[in-house]
């Protein structure tokens, strides 16, 4: 059983996506559901470019002008660790090849709670944001923590798995620029 402070946290996160994105969370953390592509992104959104600001003040814009990895996480999910370690290594991996870009979902969580974990899992150099206004989440249509989904320049999300390795990240990362 998780402690109090952590089941409420994650209380406060199921309730923040449910509200965000009107559809049930399921209970995804842990659980590999690899899709070679998504439905849940509306094809009249596809191309357009959403702004967001990164926790150390940088613009930056998704899609890229390369293939995006966005991990969806809370500081409060224990499970969320292991597909934010992936996406390092991930990122280590591609280099300058493809983005990458760590989605704090919880809008109660501060830079501070953020750059902690990112530290915590050999990330502090991974751009990351808090989806305060559930922007990334709804376009997306992100339902549950760790989530993490590949986006190519088109803006067609070709990659949508929970915790995946930091191989199947770079995979995919690959398979998006024919896309």
């Amino acid at each position: 059983m998780a402690p109090p402070l952590l089941a409420s946290r994650r209380a406060v996160v199921a309730a923040a996506v449910m509200l965000a994105t009107a559809v049930p969370v399921p209970a995804a953390c842990g659980t590999n559901t690899a899709t070679p592509a998504s439905p849940a992104a509306p094809a009249a959104a596809a191309n357009a470019a959403t702004q967001v600001t990164t926790i150390t003040g940088s613009g930056m814009r998704v899609p890229g002008a390369e293939p995006t990895a966005l991990f969806f996480f809370s500081v409060g999910c224990g499970e969320c660790a292991g597909g934010a370690k992936s996406l390092a290594q991930a990122a280590r991996t591609v280099g300058g090849k493809a983005e990458f870009l760590a989605v704090d979902m919880d809008p109660s969580e501060s830079t501070q709670d953020v750059t902690s974990f990112l530290k915590t899992v050999d990330g502090a150099d991974l751009p990351a944001a808090i989806d305060t206004g559930a922007a990334l989440t709804q376009r997306f249509g992100i339902s549950a923590l760790s989530t993490l989904i590949v986006v190519a320049p088109s803006g067609k999300v070709t990659y949508r798995a929970t915790d995946p390795s930091p191989q199947a990240i770079t995979t995919a990362l690959d398979q998006a620029v024919a896309q």
